[in-house]
């Protein structure tokens, strides 16, 4: 059976994950996502093939792991035994709030590495750059076709789809618009979920700078201080990583976001440079490169009624939208709780 995941990120890596588990080999599992790189929205993006340790997580920044959740301890636990992911320290950061409940983990390979081990766990076939823009049902073969933006066409006897809803509803077209429309009340509970939209900076040092000539590792800024940034790290820092090539990475408010979400990312990336370094004023200007990210869906901040963690739009063959915008919380813990309530989905299903 041919099951086909659009979107490369940490939703789609642990139902593969899951799906593998439950099915072994007689799943073929295929992944196809628009992007150049694994990751989604935990995207970790390098400087150059010249200085290719030197890095920033433009997305997500660090794990949080809740003590009584048993169910997703056991994720983490398995991340922390093949040394994905290790305790966050806490020593030199600024307005990183306390939770006596909680524990925080950074990620020494980028947050992308958290991603690609549970793609390459579960042993998927990945086609990146591959931009997914039509889905229609054959009523002939009941398959689905999927057409990509160059035209060529694939087919699925399954679909499980986790880029952002919103993109689901305007950029996907064919059946998959048909069967949602077909649904009022699913139609107006998608619509009701909501995204931040930040922007991030990364600035790339080359290894003879030695110092960023900072305090911390994190920096939560506060937003009576700041209009613009919001979150700061030296990435190297809050990895548990010391030595150059040293990178900071910039993460805007969400009122910043707001107000330039339709904004070139290149002209506001160049605003937010200019901000870091009249907020950190004995920065190193001469960095090698820098980088600018505009995350339109960024935070899930109003999620689907109800959180069933993912929704059916077709039942045979499998049509599924799985992702934050269905979970109780728009994180990781979010994320793994969609994936086991979509392969419970997908196992009904396939009975």
């Amino acid at each position: 059976m041919r099951v086909v995941l659009i979107g490369a990120g940490i939703s789609s890596s642990l139902i593969s994950l899951l799906l593998r588990r439950q099915f072994g080999p007689q799943l073929k599992l295929v992944v196809y996502d628009k992007g150049r790189a694994i990751g989604g929205r935990m995207t970790t993006t390098f400087d150059n093939e010249a200085n290719p340790h030197c890095s920033v997580d433009t997305g997500a920044q660090y794990l949080t792991m809740s003590k009584s959740n048993g169910v997703t301890k056991k994720f983490f636990q398995q991340l922390i035994d093949d040394q994905v992911i290790e305790l966050l320290n806490k020593e030199n950061t600024i307005g990183l709030r306390e939770n006596a409940e909680k524990i925080d983990y950074t990620a020494p390979r980028g947050i992308s590495s958290v991603v690609r081990y549970f793609f390459e766990q579960a042993a998927v076939e990945m086609n990146l750059s591959k931009h997914i823009t039509e889905i229609n049902l054959d009523p002939t073969t009941n398959k689905y076709q999927l057409t990509l933006k160059d035209n060529q066409k694939h087919e699925a006897e399954a679909v499980i789809v986790t880029i952002p809803v919103p993109q689901v509803l305007t950029q996907l077209k064919g059946s998959i618009g048909q069967i949602i429309e077909n649904q009022n009340d699913v139609k107006e509970k998608l619509s009701q979920i909501k995204y931040s939209t930040r922007f991030a900076v990364g600035l790339f040092y080359p290894p003879s700078v030695t110092s960023l000539n900072v305090p911390w590792s994190i920096c939560y800024v506060d937003k009576n201080q700041n209009d613009c940034l919001r979150f700061l790290a030296v990435d190297n820092a809050k990895r548990n990583k010391n030595e150059p090539p040293l990178s900071l990475v910039a993460h805007t408010t969400v009122e910043f976001g707001e107000k330039h979400v339709e904004d070139d990312k290149t002209i506001v990336g160049e605003q937010i440079r200019d901000k870091i370094f009249e907020f950190l004023p004995e920065l190193p200007r001469e960095f090698n490169s820098i980088k600018f990210h505009k995350w339109k869906y960024s935070q899930v901040v109003r999620s689907y009624p109800g959180h069933p963690g993912c929704v059916v739009l077709h039942d045979q063959p499998a049509l599924i939208l799985s992702g934050d915008g269905f979970a109780p919380e728009g994180n990781f813990e979010g994320c793994i709780q969609s994936a086991i309530d979509t392969v419970k989905q997908f196992c009904d299903l396939a009975k």
